[in-house]
């Protein structure tokens, strides 16, 4: 069991993923601005070889078969950041971010185009409602879910699992190494600290089942911003990213005397809990309608996922400067991303499903994730599905790329 890896500046080389915060809102207005300099605004009207598209989300019409609808909207689970790398390598560096809607849009790049989709547009994490609401009100095609929420909505609400973004789950829970002797996760619980953790986070339900913290530890009130650990001076556990709150907390964010420090942590992988973070999913009817555009847009989007961590700088530097276009709280440097990008590699974050593609999940993994979180849910009256093979399929990753 791992117990503490620093990512320091010094061992940093060049190869993302992110934490999870709040406060999207901001008081000046701000226009749609493109993130580089590119004709990229008029989005919903591009042509192809001189055929028009439609207005109305049906189907364009294109060299090939229109099975896809003109435009799919995505919804990620957080500000953009490295983890959602693949997803805005479908639109590449030259879209349009827009503040107001906390956005950013653009034509497919040629490269990922599949008969009819001409435009999409990824949306930030919704604080209103959970994602699996967003997909059931439709409010967008797609969206970020870890497996390990889908499976407890799999009874109330009928979504799947179509494609994987990152084979590890990133999401840990730190704490303070001077203060706090962890060698174990048992030894969280015998510290008798809170843990900060957003509501409903499936990772803490699994933590007190295994007796790894107490339930009255459980503090949901973490926000995703840095504001009590530094009030507090890392005096509790916290949860976050790996990829993403150990270096801004070890490099730039000033809690303990004064400037930053060491932080140590345990990956929810290195507690046993093998989720799939942030699947591509879809309700199940959505699914069903687009199912022959999924057959051709999937294995592009993947393409896009490999692209993207092949060569991730034109990206995440996009990132930064959509970011900024958003002026909410949340922020990215160089630094941290190419810290990131060097831990998703070092550690295999991004690597190929036992199949060879980068696309699908393993149903062996997926039935252990499954039994460990339905006797859980339903000690707690949460019902599940009866089975866990109705949240995921694999149809769509058939003859997708791997890396």
């Amino acid at each position: 069991m791992k117990a503490t890896r620093a990512i320091a500046l010094a061992s940093v080389t060049v190869i993302a993923l992110a934490a999870c915060g709040s406060d999207s809102d901001s008081e000046a207005p701000t226009d749609t601005t493109a993130v580089a300099d590119t004709d990229a605004t008029d989005t919903g009207s591009a042509t192809t070889d001189g055929e028009s598209a439609t207005t109305d989300g049906e189907a364009a019409t294109t060299d090939g078969e229109a099975v896809c609808p003109s435009e799919l909207v995505i919804q990620t689970d957080w500000f953009p950041e490295l983890e959602h790398g693949g997803t805005y390598q479908l639109i590449g560096p030259d879209g349009v971010a827009d503040k107001d809607t906390v956005s950013y849009s653009g034509p497919v790049q040629e490269q990922y185009a599949v008969g009819g989709l001409e435009t999409i547009t990824i949306r930030t994490v919704n604080f209103d409602k959970s994602n699996a609401s967003v997909l059931a009100d439709g409010d967008a095609d797609m969206a970020y879910l870890t497996t390990s929420d889908i499976i407890k909505d799999s009874a109330a609400i009928p979504l799947v699992a179509i494609a994987k973004t990152l084979d590890q789950d990133p999401q840990m829970v730190q704490w303070d190494p001077a203060q706090y002797d962890i060698t174990e996760p048992a030894d969280i619980a015998a510290t008798g600290a809170q843990v900060l953790h957003f509501p409903g986070t499936s990772y803490i339900d699994y933590m007190i089942a295994e007796g790894f913290i107490t339930a009255d530890q459980s503090n949901p009130s973490y926000d995703g911003s840095d504001g009590a650990w530094v009030a507090d001076g890392g005096n509790f556990f916290q949860q976050g990213f790996a990829t993403n709150e150990i270096y801004k907390y070890e490099n730039d964010v000033a809690w303990k005397d004064g400037g930053p420090a060491d932080v140590s942590f345990f990956t929810v992988g290195d507690l046993g809990f093998e989720n799939y973070p942030a699947a591509i999913t879809m309700l199940q009817s959505r699914a069903d309608e687009l199912d022959s555009c999924l057959t051709e847009l999937v294995p592009m989007m993947q393409q896009a996922w490999i692209d993207f961590l092949d060569d991730p700088k034109p990206i995440t530097d996009a990132m930064i400067s959509i970011n900024e276009t958003h002026d909410g709280f949340w922020s990215l440097s160089e630094g941290l991303n190419e810290a990131g990008l060097a831990l998703v590699e070092s550690d295999g974050y991004a690597v190929n499903s036992d199949d060879g593609t980068y696309c699908s999940f393993d149903p062996d993994r997926m039935q252990t994730l499954y039994d460990i979180l339905q006797p859980i849910y339903a000690e707690q009256g949460t019902e599940v599905a009866d089975s866990v093979e109705g949240v995921y399929t694999n149809k769509y990753c058939e003859g997708a790329p791997g890396r």
